[in-house]
């Protein structure tokens, strides 16, 4: 069953929201595991057997978390085997341009790893609303039918 990896650090809550709304987009989708591990729990070797990864964090100065960004720094030892994979990305965030730009370092680091970045990722200013829970919904949901596609 083709696997989606989510791989998160959320200090305050509002992450772990855009998780959470993200899996239930997901499971509009039969025939696709979502895995969800928080930043302290995750495992780099983790990444090869997924299908899809999608990082999630707060956005620091622009920038993922610092938990978020070691984790992507220890993945080195996964470098040059995660390509063709497909890779997303949400960010929670104080200000527009901070999440803009958080979202896009996550993209860069998919897309380092050979990975194919699906849409324009999902952010949100402050705790997410039901729009913005609707919105990780259904890049979820998209994420998963483009899994399947791929691996159909």
């Amino acid at each position: 069953m083709p696997r989606i990896l989510v791989v998160y650090y959320s200090r305050t809550g509002n992450t772990k929201k855009l998780v959470e709304g993200f899996v239930n987009g997901v499971k509009r989708v039969s025939g696709v595991e979502v895995v969800v591990r928080s930043v302290d729990e995750a495992k780099v070797e983790e990444l090869l057997y997924a299908d899809a990864i999608v990082f999630a964090s707060p956005s620091y100065f622009r920038l993922p978390a610092w938990p978020l960004k070691k984790f992507i720094d220890e993945s080195i030892a996964v470098y040059e085997k995660l390509e063709g994979k497909l890779g997303g990305a949400l960010c929670s965030a104080g200000s527009e341009i901070g999440a803009i730009k958080c979202v896009q370092a996550l993209k860069d680091v998919v897309e380092e790893h050979g990975m194919v970045f699906v849409g324009e990722g999902v952010w949100c200013i402050e705790s997410p609303g039901d729009e913005d829970l609707e919105r990780t919904a259904n890049y979820g949901e998209t994420i998963a039918r483009a899994v399947i596609r791929t691996k159909g």
